[in-house]
This record gives structure tokens, C-alpha cells and sequence, in this order.
């Protein structure tokens, strides 16, 4: 009699089964649709909170307070490297020119050292009482080859001759006298 019911409690276990332990195809396919949703549902939370967040104003401004002090420091930076730029290009050109008064004349002393040592890439004009020094010269460096270009100009009183004007090559220098008067 044992045995006879330890059938039934066999069967009547095995009748109250659920449906998945039969079909494993369908316990496959809803376990892969619980996955997807749960993960959908991570994917929308997470971009849901993305997407407030990015709208969000106050967001927004501390975003293009942000930007706005990178770009002011950038404007900055590139303020200094110029000024920096300029501060070398004048005391360069202190360097390369030297102007001397004498009580009967005035030198303008050109060294020619940037411009290849040739007197030829130096050119000196007269307009009226201004003197006009333009010079040019190619020079070769780690970066390639680089062309060097000055400018000076010298206002005078009438007190001075510009057409009396002598050039004379002195060393690496060019040396222009210009006669002027006792005032």
C-alpha cells in the first residue's frame, strides 16, 4: 500500500508542475524578453536623468559660465604670448639700430648682421624731413628658412639736411651721417 501511494504523490507532483518546466523553448524566450525589458528600462532611466540634467538651466549656465572662463583664458594667454612678441620685437629692434647725436651731426648705426651682412637688402629713403629705413634678410633655422623684415622711420627738425646724407659700411655695421646745425 506504501507503494501505491508514493505513485500518486509521484504523479500528483508531476501534474502540479508549472507550464516553463515543460516548454523549455518558452522559458528561454521569457527570460530573454524579462531581460530586454529590465535592461530598456535601466537604459530609459538612465537617459531619462541624462536628459533633465542636460536641460536643465541652471546646468546650462554653470556650462557656459564654464566656457566663458576658458575662453577669457585662452583670450588671455594668447594677449600675453603677443604682447611678449612685441616686447622682443623692440628690444630686437633696439639691437639692430642705434641712433647717436653728435653737436654737428646725427649716426644712425645699422647692424647688418640679420640682414646677411649686405649692405644691398638695406634700403634708405627721404621724404621730406623723414628718413626711412627698410631692410629685409633670409635666415636659416631649425624651424626652415625665415625671412626677417624692418622698419624704422626718424622724423627731424629743419635743422638737418637729409639730401647731405652719407652711407658707410663699418664692420657688420651701416653707418648713415646726416649733417644737422647747432641750434
Amino acid at each position: 500500500m506504501d507503494e501505491n501511494t508514493r505513485e500518486e504523490r509521484y504523479e500528483k507532483r508531476h501534474d502540479d508542475d508549472c507550464f516553463l518546466c515543460n516548454h523549455h523553448v518558452m522559458r528561454h524566450l521569457i527570460t530573454a524578453l524579462l531581460v530586454f525589458l529590465g535592461a530598456f528600462c535601466a537604459f530609459y532611466a538612465v537617459s531619462d536623468w541624462h536628459f533633465k540634467r542636460l536641460y536643465d538651466p541652471a546646468y546650462q549656465i554653470r556650462k557656459m559660465e564654464h566656457a566663458m572662463m576658458n575662453q577669457e583664458r585662452n583670450m588671455q594667454r594668447a594677449f600675453q604670448k603677443h604682447m611678449k612678441k612685441d616686447f622682443l620685437l623692440e628690444k630686437k629692434a633696439g639691437e639692430i639700430t642705434h641712433m647717436e647725436r653728435t653737436p654737428d651731426a646725427y649716426k644712425i648705426i645699422i647692424d647688418l648682421k640679420p640682414f646677411d651682412n649686405d649692405e644691398k637688402n638695406v634700403e634708405v629713403k627721404v621724404n621730406g624731413d623723414t628718413l626711412s629705413i627698410n631692410a629685409a634678410g633670409v635666415k636659416n633655422g631649425r624651424r626652415g628658412e625665415a625671412i626677417y623684415k624692418f622698419m624704422q622711420n626718424y622724423s627731424f627738425d629743419g635743422n638737418v639736411n637729409l639730401s647731405d646724407m652719407q652711407k658707410e659700411k663699418i664692420g657688420d655695421a651701416l653707418v648713415i651721417t646726416i649733417p644737422a646745425e647747432d641750434e
